[in-house]
């Protein structure tokens, strides 16, 4: 075995439980304030952003 193993999981994976995590909680607060699709697409952009900085802060 190599000294060096990568047990990160792959980027795709990281983006896209970020923007599904986005998705669930911008859409469970924009079921309450009657805006579902303008605060769950924003909860996305917001998922993938934390997922980004996430996964350089180890950088």
């Amino acid at each position: 075995m190599s000294e060096h193993e990568n047990h990160e999981p792959p980027a795709r994976f990281s983006y896209a439980v970020g923007a599904g995590l986005g998705l669930l909680v911008g859409g469970a607060i924009g079921l309450f304030m009657d805006h579902f699709l303008i605060d769950a697409l924003f909860g996305v952009a917001i998922g993938l952003v934390v997922a980004y900085i996430v996964r350089n802060i180890k950088s």
